[in-house]
This record gives structure tokens, C-alpha cells and sequence, in this order.
């Protein structure tokens, strides 16, 4: 499961398709962890899913949606805050890139929970806030762990995130995209070679 409007990079995707063609019970997760400071914008704050780290860095404990996270500089050096409060720019974060296992020929079993919890939340969240109720997938997730119904592989991924959260990004965003095609990571036709 992913954002339409993210660019993610090739290892994400390499890395959850090995981790989902093999065999996970209902209640096991995959995230591609990205690294907060390879996500931000220049040009304003943004929101990310902020992640706990089990030991070992291979599952997290929990998940944060954090709002207004920017790029500070204090004496040369680049820090990231959000709302006053430093964060580690080496964290992981989720871009929302999820894998839910599936049995064959079955869907996968976290649909169901998706359709059960947004009932909850659109008869509870919505009528008290219906102009700006979101059903964040960080925030869901975050709860089932907190509540011991799922875990959450991290599957690092060193790839920039790219997107276009504010105009001024458009770009960047378009000179990062010339950049992989003049690297060879992508073809100028995309699709030529099929």
C-alpha cells in the first residue's frame, strides 16, 4: 500500500516484494523505513509517521504521526524539529509503503481490519471534526501495536523520497527525475523496453 503521489525509489520496492513473497502470519507487517532526514522539504514543514525502533532495528513498537517536522540549522549544523521538539534525523519514519501478507487466491487479512476500524472512526472521528477527520494509516497502525495486535518489520531503505508537498517543490522534484534518467536508473521512454 502506498501514496499516489510519492516517489519511493527502486530499493523500496525490491525490498518489500522479498519480504512478501515469503510466508507471514495475518498479524505481520512490513514497512519500507525511510530516514527522516532523506524525506524533508526546503520549503516548509511536513508530516510523517515517526517511528519506535525495537532493539535490533528490525521492528518498531510504535508509530507517530508528527505534524510540522522542518529542517532547522543551529551553529552549521542540520537538525530536524517538529513543533519545537528535536527529532533524530536518522530515525525512521514511515511514507506510508506498507506490505499486508495474503494467503493465495485470498486478500490480505489487515483489510479487514482497515474496513472494521474506519466504520469506528467514521461514526466516531468524523461527526466531531467533518471538515478535516483523516483516517491515517500511520496512526492505525501505531495503535495496534500499542495494543499488541501487530508487528511491524522495518525494512530500511536509504532511497530519497521525493514529492510535491508544496509548488516550490515541483523543481526539484522534476531535476531529481533528470538526474535517475542521466544515471540510467530510468529510461527516458519508460516503457521502451517492453
Amino acid at each position: 500500500m502506498i501514496n499516489a503521489d510519492d516517489y519511493y525509489g527502486k530499493e523500496a520496492f525490491r525490498k518489500l516484494h522479498d519480504w512478501l513473497i515469503l510466508d507471514h502470519n495475518d498479524s505481520a507487517i512490513a514497512m519500507a523505513g525511510f530516514i527522516l532526514k532523506n524525506t524533508l522539504s526546503d520549503n516548509g514543514g511536513v508530516t510523517r509517521g515517526v517511528c519506535k525502533v525495537a532493539e535490533g532495528h528490525t521492528h518498531i513498537t510504535d508509530v507517530v504521526e508528527t505534524s510540522n517536522i522542518v529542517k532547522t540549522v543551529e551553529d552549521g549544523m542540520i537538525g530536524v524539529e517538529a513543533n519545537g521538539a528535536k527529532l533524530d534525523p536518522d530515525s525512521y519514519i514511515s511514507m506510508n509503503f506498507w506490505g499486508f501478507p495474503a494467503k493465495e487466491g485470498h486478500d490480505p487479512a489487515f483489510l479487514t481490519v482497515l474496513e472494521d476500524r474506519f466504520k469506528d472512526f467514521f461514526e466516531k472521528e468524523v461527526p466531531a471534526n467533518p471538515q478535516k477527520a483523516e483516517y491515517l494509516l500511520p496512526t492505525l497502525i501505531g495503535g495496534l501495536l500499542r495494543d499488541g495486535k501487530c508487528t511491524v518489520k522495518v525494512l530500511e531503505t536509504k532511497d530519497n523520497w521525493f514529492g510535491v508537498t508544496y509548488k516550490e517543490d515541483k523543481a526539484s522534484v522534476v531535476e531529481s527525475f533528470k538526474k535517475l534518467i542521466a544515471d540510467g536508473v530510468y529510461r527516458e521512454e519508460l516503457y521502451s523496453d517492453l
